[in-house]
């Protein structure tokens, strides 16, 4: 004989007696959470937020001034070391006008051909031309200084 031979025996499953409990199918409103403490945090915040905003805003300007009186003070001195390298440069100019010219009869420094070039000895221009500046040094010299005027406060 196999293992088939055996009837298996069913129980029906029944309801518990008295019944099942009721399904609960009311509806039943949500909890409400409480408004006033957000409306208090956010009102706390806007407050802090605007005090600090001025106290910020008071430090802000005076840093503002403080660099404005330094860049004021430090003006004079920046204007004067550009005026010594422009001077220093024109010197250098004539310098090697002089070598180039010496070969030259009758050949003045400063001159163009025996004519001044300037009316005036007391006239200096604000700023030089590019070509009485730059005309005896080397291009890479130009384009360092030119580059160099980008990091000028």
């Amino acid at each position: 004989m196999t293992g088939f031979s055996k009837v298996a025996v069913y129980r029906q499953e029944l309801p518990p007696r008295g019944g099942y409990t009721p399904i609960p199918w009311a509806r039943l409103p949500s909890r409400r959470i409480p408004l006033w403490p957000f409306v208090s945090l956010w009102f706390a915040s806007n407050i802090f937020g605007y005090f600090y905003h001025i106290s910020e805003k008071r430090e802000y300007w005076r840093n503002e001034m403080e660099l404005d009186e330094s860049r004021s003070c430090i003006e004079p001195v920046l204007l004067a070391e550009q005026d010594r390298i422009v001077l220093r440069q024109y010197r250098a100019n004539r310098d090697e006008e002089t070598k180039l010219m010496s070969d030259v009869p009758g050949w003045e420094v400063g001159t163009w051909f025996g004519e001044k070039v300037f009316k005036s000895r007391t006239y200096f221009p604000d700023r030089p031309h590019v070509l009485d500046y730059y005309g005896l040094a080397r291009p890479s010299t130009q384009r360092f200084d030119i580059n160099a005027g980008q990091w000028q406060i």
